[in-house]
């Protein structure tokens, strides 16, 4: 029996309710790969949720600032450096740079997922140096990724101008269900769940049958 293709997914978030990794390592796994996804574990983390695929929540000592994504990136480093994953997949600038090491190291594939324009959040534009160091991340790493792609084919198109590396469009889109609306005499609505980061323009979306 062929040995099963591993993928080590990189996020610093503690998993449970990533929704759009959980997709992405789910589909993986049913096209037949050894998928991990892994994450930080909180002091407010609650149990980890079963999933089909292995998930694991690295433990640090700082959760913000600058020392945590110092510490969170060696602590992947060094995972993935004796775990060898064949392919890697870095989501977002804050866990590209192991994934950049241990594909030389270990002669891995790199593949970068950008779940959004990462220096040009609202959170990096008012901070030049934050942002500046991020950019710098992002132009020596994006690169040498082997496979990039984003959630959009707007700012696969952006990306890929920027930093001179194809990036293909993988939309972030629910799972599909048998729930039929079509017998519903109420107005269909939208259901936003989540954060309300800046930026992301939610607060814009019309309400559904407003006419606005």
């Amino acid at each position: 029996m062929a040995k099963k293709v591993k993928i080590t997914a990189t996020v610093t978030n503690d998993l449970n309710n990533d929704r759009r990794m959980i997709r992405t390592c789910k589909a993986l796994t049913d096209a037949g790969y050894e998928v991990l996804l892994v994450g930080r574990k909180r002091k407010q983390s609650k149990p980890i949720k079963e999933q089909p695929f292995k998930q694991l929540r690295l433990r640090n000592w700082f959760n913000k600032g600058p020392l945590f994504y110092v510490e969170h990136n060696i602590r992947l480093f060094f995972f993935m450096l004796f775990n060898r994953p064949d392919i890697i997949i870095s989501v977002d600038l804050d866990t590209i740079l192991p994934g950049v090491l241990v594909k030389y190291l270990r002669q891995s594939k790199l593949v970068y997922d950008a779940h959004e324009y990462f220096t040009e959040v609202p959170e990096l534009v008012d901070r030049p140096f934050v942002r500046k160091v991020w950019e710098r991340v992002a132009r020596f790493s994006i690169p040498k990724a082997d496979r990039a792609y984003s959630v959009g084919t707007i700012l696969a198109e952006i990306l890929t101008e920027r930093y001179n590396k194809k990036f293909s469009t993988v939309r972030n889109c629910p799972e599909a269900t048998d729930h039929n609306m079509s017998n519903s005499t109420s107005p269909p609505y939208l259901l936003y769940q989540g954060a309300l980061n800046r930026g992301r323009c939610i607060e814009k979306t019309p309400r559904c049958g407003s006419g606005q």
